[in-house]
């Protein structure tokens, strides 16, 4: 039996099928564990992807900020080529290399758009995992109990 077949037995587990089984408790323990260590994991990794997608959106936000004025002097530079305070080859290059900075940064929004859908998909993944995680520990739970009322009912009796 595998880990998810055994998972979804637990949730589907009631007191009638596991009339006394003693290997139940220990393998419900086992999966209660590698849930814990699963929440664990996804939190850590959602926490570390938004992390990283505030940094990206803050960064590009000042990227940003940057390459605008930087156009601004670019195109001012374009009159002054007119005029014929710089040559057309400086003109050339510093409009390319303008090009080349409003490009990256439009990349690095990009980047940071993708890194904040990971970080999304991170967390509605990191809901899902501690929802099973908690209907197993519920079902656990309801187990044991059962478990423990049969034993008194048991001993009521004698």
């Amino acid at each position: 039996m595998s880990e998810k077949e055994l998972g979804q037995a637990l949730l589907e587990l009631d007191a009638h099928r596991l009339a006394g089984v003693g290997d139940a408790r220990e393998q419900t323990w086992k999966i209660l564990e590698r849930d814990r260590n699963r929440v664990w994991w996804w939190t850590a990794i959602t926490f570390t992807l938004w992390g990283i997608a505030i940094f990206m959106v803050m960064l590009m936000m000042v990227l940003y900020a940057l390459v605008f004025p930087l156009q601004a002097k670019l195109h001012q530079e374009g009159q002054l080529a007119r005029v014929g305070a710089i040559t057309p080859d400086q003109q050339r290059d510093a409009q390319f290399k303008g090009q080349i900075a409003f490009q990256m940064v439009t990349l690095g929004v990009t980047m940071s758009v993708g890194v904040t859908c990971l970080a999304v998909l991170s967390s509605v993944l990191l809901s899902r995992a501690s929802r099973l995680a908690t209907l197993r520990q519920i079902n656990a739970s309801l187990l044991e109990i059962s478990q423990q009322l049969r034993e008194l009912k048991g001993e009521a009796r004698k």
